[in-house]
């Protein structure tokens, strides 16, 4: 198995939580808006502890709104590197009906940590919240994890992709796939 392997999270949902505006979910766009989900410290150390490279990959089409200062992402980006200890965060700044190569559900932001840090997608993984997380992970030959709070009735059928009610549970299944017999420290 490839010691060159990643562990990807979406940010979003994944990592921080949601902000509430108008009855909708939608991305911090201050950094006193910025608030980590109770699990992401023990996720990215579990995962990192195990040998993966770890990464975010997001879109933030809100700087294309200008509704998110540079600065201000720049400061949740910093924040999330130094806390959870990653490698690169890989943005896509731009709205949906641009349609760019560099969006999700497009592989093009995986591709990238491949030139930058000689990962091996086949052996990594990405985690996040939504389809276009796993429809981007799959189009670039990784596995993926979607969190969804709710018990899916059914397993997937695609074997590549698998469900989890939470991001330990779906670190857990990166880690049994992977088969690492691995502690997970407890922030209890």
């Amino acid at each position: 198995m490839s010691d060159r392997w990643a562990g990807f999270f979406d940010r979003d949902g994944t990592l921080n939580a949601h902000v509430a505006r108008d009855d909708r979910r939608s991305s911090p766009w201050r950094i006193d808006e910025f608030a980590l989900l109770p699990d992401a410290v023990v996720a990215a150390a579990a995962l990192r502890d195990a040998g993966a490279r770890m990464f975010v990959v997001t879109n933030q089409p809100d700087l294309q709104r200008g509704l998110l200062d540079p600065c201000d992402l720049d400061s949740m980006h910093c924040q999330l590197r130094e806390i959870l200890v990653l490698d690169h965060v890989y943005v896509c700044p731009h709205v949906a009906a641009l349609r760019c190569a560099c969006r999700k559900p497009a592989g093009t932001l995986f591709r990238r940590a491949v030139e930058e840090f000689g990962i091996d997608l086949s052996h990594s993984w990405m985690l996040g919240d939504r389809a276009t997380d796993a429809q981007a992970a799959l189009s670039a030959g990784l596995r993926a994890v979607i969190i969804t709070p709710v018990q899916r009735a059914t397993e997937s059928t695609v074997p590549e992709l698998s469900y989890a009610t939470s991001l330990m549970s779906g670190v857990r299944e990166v880690l049994r796939a992977r088969d690492i017999r691995h502690t997970i420290r407890s922030t209890e």
